[in-house]
Parts: structure tokens; sequence; C-alpha cells
């Protein structure tokens, strides 16, 4: 007798920053909870949990946004409750690709 496995839902992979990762522990700790909520196999909402009252975000959002997303949720209110220390979202800036400019001389033969 065998089980049938369920169907894996792709929601993408994503990993959190380390100020991000802060934020999302600061929150669980003091009852903040942010989690995915499905709308379709293909899009989800932010589930907003904290003083036993429960709200979804007016957006959806596809795989891998919905993670970033959550955890600005987390940063967001982490900054919130927290005036005096801020953490900000560490930005990933993408490499400028730099071609060395070749100066011709006389003597270079191209």
């Amino acid at each position: 007798m065998g089980y049938k496995k369920k169907s894996q839902i792709d929601m993408g992979n994503y990993t959190a920053t380390p100020s991000e990762f802060n934020a999302f522990k600061w929150c669980i700790d003091n009852g903040i909870y942010i989690s995915p909520y499905a709308n379709s196999t293909l899009e989800w909402y932010i589930c907003i949990t904290m003083n036993g009252k429960s709200s979804m975000s007016p957006s959806t959002y596809k795989k891998i946004d919905v993670w970033k997303q959550m955890y600005r949720f987390y940063l967001y209110y982490y900054n919130k409750y927290n005036n005096n220390i801020k953490i900000e979202p560490m930005l990933v800036i993408p490499k400028k690709e730099t071609k060395v400019k070749q100066q011709s001389t006389d003597n270079q033969l191209f």
C-alpha cells in the first residue's frame, strides 16, 4: 500500500539577510507573526497577526516576492516599535561591469 505524495507548491527560495532575520526574530519574540497565505498556487497574500488580531495585505504577491515582502513587513514592525534602534534593509547593488579602455599608442598594433 503506497501513499500519494502531495504536489508541492513552488513559492521560490529566498534567504533572509542578517537584518531581516534579526527583525523576524524580534517580531516573533514580541508576538508579531507574519506569514504567506495562499490565494492560489501562483499568488499569496501576507497575513499579519498581532495582539490576537489578523489582517491580510491588500495586494497579492508572486513566488519569491512574497518572501521579500514578508521580511519588509518584519523590518517595518521592528523599526516602528524600536525608535532608538533602526534596522535598514540591506540592498544588493548589482556590480557594474567596467570595461578597461585601452589607450592607443603609436606602438600598439590592433
